[in-house]
């Protein structure tokens, strides 16, 4: 159920090891999702060997912040790379995938 409300909210598709309810990148986007910032429900990430990816633009760097403290709680994680842009002329959106 968590991932049909996720492809609700916007454009991800989790792969199908991601579709595991335990999965990382799954909690890691429910983490954004319910930040309480709505803007970072369009962002992407990945999780991958204790490594957090976030990728996507949001309007400042106050949000860019929230999305890389929220995805800092996930038990997992040892390291985030914080790929988010800041573009105050365009909405929060999902991006290309940074990494293929």
């Amino acid at each position: 159920m968590i991932a049909t409300a996720k492809i609700r909210e916007g454009t991800y598709l989790p792969s199908p090891k991601e579709s595991d309810p335990d999965s990382p990148s799954l909690a890691a986007r429910h983490l954004l999702s319910s930040s309480g910032y709505s803007l970072l429900r369009r962002l992407q990430c990945r999780v991958s060997d204790g490594v957090v990816t976030i990728w996507g633009t949001v309007p400042s760097f106050f949000l860019k912040q929230m999305a890389q403290e929220a995805v800092m709680k996930l038990a997992q994680v040892r390291e985030v790379k914080n790929l988010v842009e800041v573009c105050s002329e365009e909405p929060a959106g999902p991006d290309i995938d940074p990494e293929p």
